[in-house]
């Protein structure tokens, strides 16, 4: 915990980060589901301001208050939010990516002061250095009590999810259909030697350790 000084009040603000992939619950009960190395800040009064800086990669279940906005600040830009369900990833510090699964959200560019409104199962890539942005709609997949849901799911697609959330390098070999669909389920905090397991038994794969990371082959 620490203090910023003002000219009127001091206000005092907590500070966490993830050891390891957790779930953490803010002062208002919303979750904040935090991989390894992500580390939230907020103001110790956060139900009357529910303001939070958010370093690295984290999901988001936001409790609606009608009485309180809720406003997650990266770098040069922050989401006010609703209701809602979303992912914020932040590995390419040249392309954040925001993910909505269901809700609404509302992207503001500090710079620009421009605003985007998002729809759920919409993705939104920001570029802080040069405001840019980039909307694209996903599909096939949802977010439910810390799990991820995949229904028919490519697999060139899962596995660059996968090495995001990871910060792993899986490869598939040119043998295997790229394209091949993944049904299945993953836990927010299941172990990468797991979630491989469970892709290469559902689709009839193999894995083995490289000196550059994970082959999946036939």
């Amino acid at each position: 915990m620490y203090s910023n000084t003002g000219r009127t009040q001091i206000e005092k603000y907590i500070e966490f980060t993830a050891q390891e992939s957790r779930m953490y619950l803010l002062p208002d009960s919303s979750k904040v589901w935090m991989q390894p190395g992500s580390s939230i800040r907020f103001a110790e009064n956060f139900k009357e301001c529910r303001d939070v800086w958010l370093k690295g990669n984290s999901l988001f279940e936001v409790r609606k208050n009608s009485g309180s906005k809720f406003r997650v600040y990266i770098d040069k830009a922050f989401i006010e939010v609703k209701g809602t369900c979303f992912l914020i990833k932040q590995n390419n510090p040249n392309a954040n990516e925001i993910t909505l699964f269901n809700g609404s959200i509302e992207f503001n560019i500090e710079s620009t002061h421009d605003k985007i409104a998002m729809k759920p199962l919409q993705e939104l890539v920001y570029n802080p250095v040069s405001a840019r942005t980039q909307l694209r709609r996903i599909e096939n997949i949802e977010w439910q009590n810390g799990r991820y849901n995949f229904t028919q799911f490519n697999l060139e697609h899962l596995t660059r999810i996968m090495n995001q959330m990871y910060g792993s390098h899986i490869t598939i070999s040119d043998k295997v259909n790229k394209n091949c669909a993944f049904t299945g389920s993953i836990r927010y905090d299941e172990s990468l030697e797991d979630v491989i397991d469970k892709i290469c038994f559902s689709l009839n794969l193999r894995s083995k350790e490289m000196n550059e990371g994970i082959l999946i082959y036939n």
